[in-house]
């Protein structure tokens, strides 16, 4: 039986990591490889690159484009984001854009979050979607992320495990394995070692992670398994 390979659910990096499952971020309108059998992409208008309701427009169609590729199997990132100078009413009508497209699909979707849990929440509230929604590089507390739990959010974690000092380090030692993720996002090291201090700080050993986060990730992309 071969091992699980680590699977890093959102990166930058162009590199190709032979035992590491890859979810790659690209842009509306980016040109991405053939699939090798573990690159996979997620593609989604961010927040910080909103800017006319027209090219807005342009760029998600671009993205259901791309969405039609097998290999593309998440939307985002998509998101809200209070730290910027975008206008947060045409963030909001983007991200909705998105969420119907992850849904109707049945893709899940990555989030970009800063400042506007509430409004997320609240919208997944309202639209009451079956695809999960996964908040990327998650920084949020231990009570707001149980606010979160029964709703059908899941989390990813990066570099911030390292910072003994983080809130989320308190929320991620909590938090139950079916609900979590890991990721590069800009790191330039592979994701196994955010495996490795993950598991340090559950008080698990990375083989026990390893599977948990493999089912995670084939009970939300559902045809992974027979493709990797």
């Amino acid at each position: 039986m071969r091992p699980l390979p680590y699977i890093d659910i959102h990166t930058h990096s162009t590199r190709y990591e032979q035992e590491t499952v890859t979810v790659q971020n690209i842009f509306p309108g980016d040109g991405f490889a053939p699939f090798s059998g573990r690159n996979f992409y997620s593609v989604g208008l961010h927040p910080w690159h909103i800017t006319s309701e027209q090219e807005n427009n342009e760029a998600l169609r671009l993205v259901e484009e791309a969405l039609e590729f097998d290999h593309v199997i998440f939307v985002g990132e998509a998101g809200l984001d209070k730290a910027i100078e975008k206008d947060f009413a045409e963030q909001q009508r983007v991200f909705k854009a998105q969420a119907f497209m992850a849904e109707e699909y049945q893709y899940p979707l990555l989030i970009h979050c800063v400042k506007a849990y509430n409004e997320v929440f609240e919208l997944r509230k309202k639209m009451q979607p079956s695809m999960p929604w996964i908040f990327h590089g998650f920084t949020g507390g231990l009570q707001l992320t149980e606010q979160f739990l029964p709703h059908g959010f899941m989390f990813s974690f990066g570099h911030l495990l390292f910072n003994d000092k983080a809130k989320v380090i308190e929320t991620f030692k909590e938090l139950p394995l079916e609900k979590i993720f890991f990721e590069t996002d800009e790191m330039e090291e592979d994701v196994s070692v955010i495996y490795r201090q993950a598991a340090k700080i559950k008080g698990i050993t990375e083989d026990e992670l390893k599977v948990a986060v493999w089912k995670n990730f084939n009970r939300v992309e559902r045809t992974l398994i027979d493709r990797v």
